[in-house]
């Protein structure tokens, strides 16, 4: 993470590392990803649980197409590990791992909850303005956290990319626990958000704080990411998330992670 992403994060709430993730690995993941949602007939109820589907939420938020249009789409891939072991390693990716640190400013650091986030070509659903703290999922009692998003295939505008208000994120937890309280997270005005465009292998930095939000995927190509929430492990959660394998895992190099308890 250079001087310059590290600045734009502190001042805007969010940046983008380019090219985190090589793309060898990036492809490896594609293909992961693409095996579960292949696998979904036969999944066992335990990994079906872990899943979102597309056709199990309301459709105006992916342009009125029905459930019977959607098939077995997902849209959240909840868990991934559980699905296969080459998501694990991203607690160890070099770029994810020194992006995270330098941001919190903290060598350590663990995760708390990793998911692929799915705009499939045509419907994928557009995500309303919200901030990430607090959360009612995997939240500590500060906001010494954030979330990495790693760009599978690039985002575009036409393709749902996540919109960011530059600087909303420079509010007190106290004042965002009330905002969150009262469900206040309207639509900015015309022109203030700010678009992450980005290139497979790219990782976007997301501050808890910053109002973020994304349109329907009206490309014809998919829209994936992986995000990671990871935090000062200083600042412990609150709970324990159900059904999250990462769930306070120290994010360490490869070589020394087996060696790291949960």
């Amino acid at each position: 993470m250079a001087m310059s992403e590290r600045a734009t994060y502190a001042r805007d709430g969010f940046c983008v590392v380019r090219g985190a993730v090589p793309p060898a690995r990036i492809l490896a993941l594609r293909r992961a990803v693409e095996r579960v949602q292949a696998s979904v007939p036969d999944l066992p109820p335990p990994l079906l649980e872990r899943l979102t589907f597309e056709r199990d939420l309301p459709a105006e938020n992916r342009g009125g197409a029905t459930a019977a249009a959607v098939g077995d789409a997902i849209f959240i891939l909840g868990d991934p590990p559980a699905f296969d072991s080459i998501f694990l390693t991203l607690l160890g990716e070099a770029g994810i791992l020194a992006a995270v640190q330098e941001a919190l400013g903290a060598r350590a650091v663990v995760a708390h909850f990793m998911n692929v986030t799915i705009k499939h070509p045509g419907f994928g659903r557009a995500i309303g303005w919200h901030r990430d703290f607090p959360n009612r999922y995997a939240c500590p009692e500060s906001s010494r956290f954030l979330r990495a998003m790693l760009c599978l295939d690039g985002m575009t505008e036409a393709g749902g990319a996540t919109a960011f208000i530059p600087g909303s994120h420079r509010i007190g937890d106290a004042e965002a626990r009330v905002l969150f309280a009262a469900g206040r997270a309207a639509p900015p005005a015309p022109g203030d958000a700010v678009l992450a465009c980005c290139e497979p292998g790219d990782l976007v930095l997301i501050h808890p704080k910053v109002l973020h939000g994304g349109g329907i995927n009206s490309a014809a190509t998919l829209r994936r990411n992986i995000v990671l929430q990871a935090g000062d492990a200083a600042a412990p959660l609150l709970s324990r998330p159900e059904q999250e394998t990462v769930a306070g895992l120290r994010m360490t190099p490869p070589d020394i992670q087996r060696l790291t308890p949960p």
